[in-house]
């Protein structure tokens, strides 16, 4: 088949409803753009520039699913409808910048997020790759940028492990556009959806989960009502703090903490690392608020995503729910324990509610969150405070085309009606946390980064000036004394010369 030229091979991709929405809930100020940032340790070269080598390189990559896919030209009344292409050049998606000779990551970042905040061209192929040089000693910067319709946080971790190595090894060129094995992304044989049998579709899916969504609400509104406990939900955030009106202009601020110390206080409070992360940055945010004059009369609110994957597929295979932080006026223990008792909630009630229904919830909390949006609606409480999500990370130390990664962070997206996401990743030894803001409301986010290494240890020490944890975890484990005492110790984190680090 071919339409002015380009030419589409003889398979559709799955699209998920979440995959839709993305594609139908996007606007100019709220771009559906996730990507990574990658800084290289790059070489010193006599001729050209030390990512010259690199895009050569990368371009001798083919392209491979998802983002052998493009908008069909097809789509009926604005239905989003993906076809696999086989005519993307990877060249035409590659875009080179030179950054004042010795710039530092934060320059990077500065244009990164100038890039993350434009929309993608829904006529072009819905990816693009910004090769930066300028770094200080030779280094090289890489920003990914794709459609979320395409790919979520999970399946984007998947497309790093695809194309990174162990060693300094190139004997094969390695590009982001590679992205999955084509047994792990998933296609029909179909080529020609309408809307009316992508409605109906969609309407047969709800019918199936519609008990599961009467459930799911049984759970969500048990807490309001007041009969018991439940899970929290959307738009209870606090709504006099983080706030500001849609824009597409973005921040971008990073730290890292020590997996190790992480670990430790985990063991500590006999919580998750994702609880200890969570209360980290609650204490954050509360310290951030503060420092601005502004206090939380009630727990801050977390969109947590959760993960659905079942094996290693491209596509968004997530729902998103609530989660409460902790208490006001609580220590740093406290908090953690009540963050501790809140997921575990979670964790507990979903196992009981399909994926499907759950997909429905986030589509039509998001789409409500949306309209709040197009409405001025804007004194209504917002949909959480911030999007939290740790979708994992590489282990050890990684290559890319033979030069040692340094550096690898999520760029996420910020929702409608929120104003910050934070995404956690883990690379060598360190849980690296990325901060994503609008300008508007969080102008200065490396504070709130900088916050956040403050709080691990102020986290750590609040654990070690009560009993220790012990016994079986339950959602009231945190608040239970132990008759065993032991001192947190952790490894010294490793110095990172690009960005600011918990020591």
């Amino acid at each position: 088949m071919a339409l002015h030229g380009v030419r589409y091979a003889s398979v559709m991709p799955r699209m998920s409803p979440i995959d839709r929405a993305f594609f139908l809930l996007e606007t100019e100020q709220r771009p559906m753009n996730v990507g990574v940032l990658v800084v290289l340790q790059g070489r010193r070269t006599a001729r050209g520039r030390p990512g010259d080598e690199l895009v050569r390189r990368m371009l001798r990559c083919p392209v491979g699913p998802p983002f052998n896919q493009r908008l069909a030209e097809n789509v009926v009344a604005g239905w989003p409808v993906l076809m696999e292409d086989d005519s993307i050049n990877p060249e035409e998606q590659v875009f080179r910048h030179d950054l004042p000779a010795g710039s530092d990551v934060q320059a990077l970042f500065d244009r990164v997020c100038t890039l993350h905040a434009k929309r993608l061209d829904r006529c072009r192929p819905l990816w693009e790759v910004h090769v930066f040089d300028g770094l200080a000693r030779n280094r090289v910067g890489l920003y990914f940028k794709t459609h979320h319709g395409l790919i979520d946080g999970i399946g984007f971790i998947n497309v790093i492990l695809n194309i990174v190595t162990r060693t300094n090894s190139t004997r094969s060129p390695q590009a982001f556009w590679r992205g999955l094995p084509r047994a792990a992304h998933k296609a029909q044989p179909s080529r020609n959806e309408s809307l009316a049998t992508g409605l109906l579709h969609t309407g047969l899916a709800a019918g199936r989960t519609a008990g599961d969504l009467v459930k799911l609400m049984w759970h969500l509104g048990r807490r309001d009502l007041g009969i018991g406990r439940g899970m929290a939900t959307p738009f209870v955030a606090t709504p006099d703090v983080l706030k500001a009106a849609p824009s597409p202009n973005r921040v971008m601020g990073h730290c890292s903490l020590p997996l190790a110390r992480v670990r430790a206080v985990a063991k500590r409070g006999n919580a998750k690392i994702n609880d200890v992360l969570l209360a980290v940055l609650d204490i954050a945010l509360n310290h951030y608020l503060a420092e601005h004059g502004l206090h939380a009369k009630r727990p801050l609110v977390a969109d947590m995503p959760v993960a659905l994957h079942e094996g290693p597929g491209a596509g968004n295979r997530i729902t998103i729910l609530q989660v409460p932080m902790g208490r006001p006026g609580g220590t740093p223990a406290d908090r953690l324990a009540d963050i501790v008792a809140e997921t575990r909630l979670v964790k507990e009630e979903v196992k009981s509610i399909g994926a499907d229904a759950l997909f429905m919830y986030s589509i039509f909390e998001h789409a409500v969150a949306s309209a709040i949006e197009s409405l001025n609606l804007g004194d209504l409480p917002m949909l959480a405070n911030a999007v939290i999500s740790n979708p994992a990370g590489l282990e050890g130390k990684v290559y890319f085309n033979g030069l040692p990664v340094e550096l690898a962070l999520p760029v996420s997206v910020v929702a409608h009606h929120q104003v910050l996401n934070i995404t956690i990743s883990n690379y060598d030894d360190e849980l690296h946390v990325t901060f994503i803001a609008l300008r508007e409301a969080v102008p200065d986010v490396q504070r709130l980064a900088d916050a956040t290494m403050r709080a691990l240890v102020e986290l750590q020490r609040s654990l070690t000036q009560r009993p220790a944890v012990a016994g079986k975890k339950g959602p009231q484990a945190g608040k239970r004394a132990a008759t065993k005492r032991r001192q947190v110790t952790a490894r010294p984190a490793k110095h990172s010369t690009t960005t600011r680090n918990l020591h």
